[in-house]
Order: structure tokens, then sequence, then C-alpha cells
């Protein structure tokens, strides 16, 4: 799993207050609940693998960490497009 660190040093900078962040431009569902789906899929992306998280019209998001105080991590599926796969990115935090 390829994560962006800028993003997560955000999230656990905001943790602590409960905050929603998501990344610019995404209309953000991090709900506190989530399927089996799979991610890195599209040709040119490592291996597909299964995660917890949801499909959507953006895209598809996982949780990428839950932490003790119940703080979901999610993160974007950035696979496809011509360059094969990118870095996948911090998509938001939710407390659960």
């Amino acid at each position: 799993m390829k994560l962006k660190a800028s993003g997560v040093l955000l999230a656990v900078g905001m943790a602590a207050g409960g905050v929603l962040i998501a990344a610019p431009g995404a209309s953000a569902s991090t709900a506190c609940n989530a399927t089996t789906i799979t991610i890195n899929k599209g040709s040119g992306a490592e291996d597909p693998s299964q995660a917890q998280g949801h499909s959507h019209s953006t895209g598809r998001h996982y949780v990428g960490a839950i932490d003790s105080n119940k703080i979901w991590y999610w993160y974007a599926d950035n696979d496809g497009g011509s360059d094969g796969d990118t870095w996948d990115t911090f998509y938001g935090i939710k407390q659960c």
C-alpha cells in the first residue's frame, strides 16, 4: 500500500479535534461503515488486494487504519489513468 506521508501527518494533527478532512475537490464519504472492496485493480497498478471501504462516483476509498480512539483514516485508491498507478492519497478521517 502506498500512502502520502503529508496526508497522514495532517490527519494525526487534526484527529484529536474530531475534524473531518477531505482531499481538495473531493466529495468526502467517510462514513463509519465499510464492506470488502478490491483496490489496485487497474492496469499498471500493484497487485490487487482486498480492503475495507466503499466504491462510489468519486472512486474507491478504503480504511487504511483505525486508531485506539476509533478514528478511521480513509484513503483514495488512485490506480488507473495514463500512468498506471499513482500513490494512494489521504481522503479523510471520521471518529466512529
